[in-house]
């Protein structure tokens, strides 16, 4: 699971059970809130531009059985097809690399294409590297509060999120990163959608985009070791993407989780109204072998 190019030397390695513990002392109030969108809700981009929605068939339904005195047990089972990053999700090490001129290596650890080829899947950067669960602190920063002001919902169009804007962020709310965190944009991205640009999203209107993380704040989460970056937007950087700089950054280049489509509305209220901004992060990606992507099942312990 964690051979030479394993993610033990990405920000998984600070998942420790120091940091677990520490973790769990930021648990309070014993609010739990979810983090996560509806597995069926309907996918942002139509196939074939995007990803397809979940199919939940039966595979019994209702199913009557005798058993003795006259009595029947009855039995519903079913059966799930989904995509593993078209809700709330967790991008794996393997999800995403890059071929450049001069250097050998495509992911993470400078593995090559033999990570994930000739066979399917992921050799050693798969989502299994997590199956055995996430317990870290998390730390929500609340860019629409900062960059819009008291009363915004969603960041606006082409308002992203630069260096300057975390280092803001860090000094209004107070936090101090850590290793091992996993940080939280929230962009209101929901909000914006249930405003009346979802359908429009769907459609791919030019003028719709997703505000993110630029790739200039690389450098903060590099030296701060976390974790994992998380936000509710699709792509935790902005939405058309580019290049994909952050991704390549975060993933290829410093081993750091990425999470996308989060469900960060009901947090961002709980953490406005007592001004606390860290929380334990609880999450168990799917144990799934060689996978480059998981639903989220995350938790935030307040």
């Amino acid at each position: 699971m964690t051979g030479k190019h394993g993610p033990q030397a990405g920000g998984q390695r600070h998942l420790t059970r120091e940091k677990t513990l520490a973790a769990l002392n930021l648990v309070r109030s014993g609010e739990t809130i979810p983090l996560n969108l509806p597995l069926d809700a309907p996918p942002l981009v139509d196939p074939p531009r995007g990803r397809p929605g979940l199919k939940h068939i039966a595979r019994m339904h209702n199913e009557v059985r005798p058993i003795a005195n006259g009595r029947f047990n009855v039995v519903n089972d079913d059966i799930v097809e989904l995509s593993l990053q078209a809700s709330t999700h967790w991008d794996a090490l393997a999800h995403w690399g890059v071929i450049e001129p001069g250097t050998e290596g495509v992911f993470f650890g400078g593995a090559g294409l033999s990570e994930t080829f000739p066979e399917f899947g992921a050799k050693t950067l798969g989502i299994d590297a997590l199956a055995g669960g996430i317990v870290t602190r998390g730390v929500l920063l609340d860019f629409v509060r900062l960059l819009e002001g008291d009363g915004a919902a969603y960041l606006q169009n082409g308002h992203n999120i630069g260096l300057a804007d975390v280092e803001a962020c860090l000094a209004t709310y107070g936090i101090e990163l850590q290793p091992g965190d996993a940080v939280l944009s929230y962009t209101g991205f929901q909000h914006r959608l249930d405003a009346g640009d979802r359908e429009r999203w769907r459609a791919g209107a030019p003028d719709i985009t997703s505000p993110g993380l630029l790739a200039d704040t690389l450098p903060i989460w590099e030296a701060a070791d976390v974790f994992a970056l998380v936000s509710d937007n699709p792509s935790v950087e902005p939405v058309p993407m580019g290049e994909g700089d952050l991704h390549a950054g975060a993933l290829k280049q410093l081993g750091i989780y990425l999470g996308e489509l989060w469900a960060l509305d009901t947090l961002a209220d709980r953490c406005r109204e007592d001004g606390r901004y860290d929380f334990a992060l609880v999450s168990i990606p799917l144990n799934l072998p060689g996978a480059f992507g998981s639903p989220a099942n995350a938790l935030a312990l307040r």
